[in-house]
Order: C-alpha cells, then structure tokens, then sequence
C-alpha cells in the first residue's frame, strides 16, 4: 500500500533531524503500528507532539532498548529516548517516547492510529489490505506489548495448556482481529470479560481475543513468533519442561532453562 504524504505537515525540528517517512507499507512499520495500537499513547496538543511507549520496568526494558528502539530507527530515522519512571504509588514503567510533528502526523493522518485514549480503535485498512509477512509482524507487535500467556492445568496436575488472550476494551476491534486471524489461518474465539480494578474500585467491561492449544501455540510461534523476552522465556520453559509453572517470569525462566 502506498501512503498519501502530501498533506503529511512536519516542524523545522524535523528538518533538522532529518526525519523520514514511509512511501509503502512494510514488515517493520506494520511490527510498529501493533506495538503503538498495545501500549503506545499519542499526544498532541499546544503544539505538542508526542509519542509514548509504557513497558513494565522489571521485564519490557531489554525489549523497548534492543527492539523498538532500533525499528523506529529504521522506519522514520529518529532515536526515542527510554528512560525508567517511578509513580508515587512506586509503580515503575520503562517508557520510550519522542516528539515530532511530520511522525505523529504521519500515524494518525495516514494510518489512521487514535490520540488519546484507545477506548475505540480499530484495525488501520492497511493491515487488512497487508500482505501475510506484514500481517503477521502486526500481530506480533500487538501481542509482545498487550497479550498475555497462561498455561491452563485442565486434565492435568501441571500447567501445560497454552492460551494467547490479548484483553481489550473495544469489542468491534476484538471482532477485527478475529477476522485478521482467520485470513492467515489461526483459529480463536472470542470471550467477554471482566476486570477489576482494586486500587479504585471500578469494574471495566470488554472482551478477549483467545488463542488457545499447543498446535496453535507452535503454528504461532512458527509464523509469528516473539520479540519480548518476557513472552519468549515461558514459551522455551514450556517447551522443555512439557509445562510452564505459574509466575514464570523472566529471572525465574532463566533459572529453569540453564538446569
């Protein structure tokens, strides 16, 4: 898909920095737009614009320094900074962000990306009209930066039963990657969920994207796969072990996986 860049307006800092943008879809852009869609935020206002990616700082920071880091490089020629933050409530989040006018513009005026809160978004057209190298690459940003990966005991003692849930507040674009996963042959079902918010006590409604099963676990990793370590380390735990036990995270994958 070629983009239109006519209309693209960018800031003299731009200039300076030598920014570029895409004429054409790619693996590597289609890889940023899923990550933007999972954590990234888009800012823009008083002349502001910003672009922010919130990891959590105990396992996403190799991932956001060694990987995201490097594709924004490519793709537009610019160098994010990524830095750890700690809330008063001691929360710590690595987050990458950067500011230009021609980039931010570019994400929302020809992909079509949301500012703001992501309370309604959708599947840009160019994934849908992508090729299923670029589509895949989509997915895998998506799922490194907002899935999760439970191994269920179901008939047995152990937790050996894989299931991707990506949770999202949009059932319309739940329903979107339904149907993005069936175009390259992955079957999934859809779930209404619940979640609970303790600290403030409110209950938020959406629903959950569920891959579930070893033989689409393998299909994925296959012709997906992982760019977060924190995803990886649970795949190979269970791949030697046979199961994953419970809060496997990085540092205790390790720990397994050199026994």
């Amino acid at each position: 898909m070629r983009f239109n860049l006519k209309d693209v307006k960018f800031s003299k800092y731009d200039f300076i920095r030598k920014i570029s943008l895409p004429k054409d879809l790619s693996p590597e852009l289609s890889e940023l737009i899923g990550i933007i869609m999972g954590d990234g935020n888009i800012y823009m206002k008083n002349k502001r614009y910003e672009l922010s990616i919130t990891g959590d700082a105990n396992e996403d920071v190799e991932y956001h320094g060694n990987h995201i880091n490097p594709i924004f490089k490519k793709v537009f020629n610019i160098n994010p900074v990524t830095k750890i933050r700690i809330f008063k409530d001691s929360r710590r989040c690595v987050i990458t962000k950067f500011e230009s006018k021609g980039v931010i513009s570019f994400l929302t005026d020809c992909i079509g990306l949301p500012k703001g809160k992501k309370s309604d978004i959708k599947v840009p057209k160019c994934i849908f009209s992508a090729n299923k190298k670029e589509i895949y690459r989509f997915l895998r940003g998506l799922a490194d930066t907002d899935f999760s990966i439970k191994f269920k005991t179901r008939y047995k003692k152990k937790n050996y039963y894989p299931i991707m849930i990506g949770y999202f507040s949009s059932n319309s674009f739940v329903k979107q990657l339904k149907g993005l996963l069936n175009k390259i042959g992955f079957s999934s079902h859809i779930e209404k969920r619940e979640k609970i918010d303790n600290k403030k006590g409110k209950k938020y409604y959406g629903s959950s994207i569920n891959i579930v099963g070893k033989k689409n676990f393998d299909k994925w990793m296959n012709k997906v796969g992982f760019a977060n370590k924190r995803h990886i380390t649970r795949y190979k735990v269970w791949k030697k072990l046979g199961y994953c036990p419970p809060y496997t995270n990085i540092e205790r994958g390790e720990l397994i996986l050199i026994r």
